[in-house]
């Protein structure tokens, strides 16, 4: 017989989260690919609830979807620069917006995910200057 009951926490930060930030977490989990950014969707996903959802909701729909956490999830993991992890996010017609989850600001608009993953790579390769906005 299969057990219904919603695994364990297998990360601290969601030992004490709410039941439907676990749902979250866990399902961005099955969809991660890869420990690292496992662990990323289960900070995001707490540092969700933590940074109120309204801050990162209204940032995915000034981007057309509907939550953050649809945008997380339509996102492209590309580099960590300074403690900030960087994304790439499609927003149609042959554009996408380079991003971090910390700043929830759009710092570039490429036209290809290529493209975005070129740009952070030379960002993160030189120095402070050449690196993405962080304010």
């Amino acid at each position: 017989m299969i057990d219904a009951k919603a695994p364990a926490a297998r990360s601290p930060e969601l030992e004490h989260a709410q039941e439907s930030t676990r749902r979250e977490a866990e399902q961005l989990l099955a969809g991660a690919g890869s420990a690292d950014h496992a662990q990323r969707a289960v900070q995001s996903a707490v540092g969700q609830s933590t940074r109120g959802a309204s801050e990162g909701d209204g940032f995915a729909r000034q981007w057309k979807f509907g939550s953050y956490l649809e945008m997380f999830e339509a996102s492209k993991p590309l580099a960590t620069i300074e403690s900030k992890h960087w994304l790439a996010t499609s927003i149609g017609d042959q554009q996408w917006i380079v991003w971090n989850e910390q700043d929830l600001i759009a710092a570039y608009t490429v036209a290809s995910l290529e493209e975005a993953k070129q740009l952070l790579a030379s960002a993160g390769q030189g120095d402070a200057e050449s690196a993405p906005p962080t304010g």
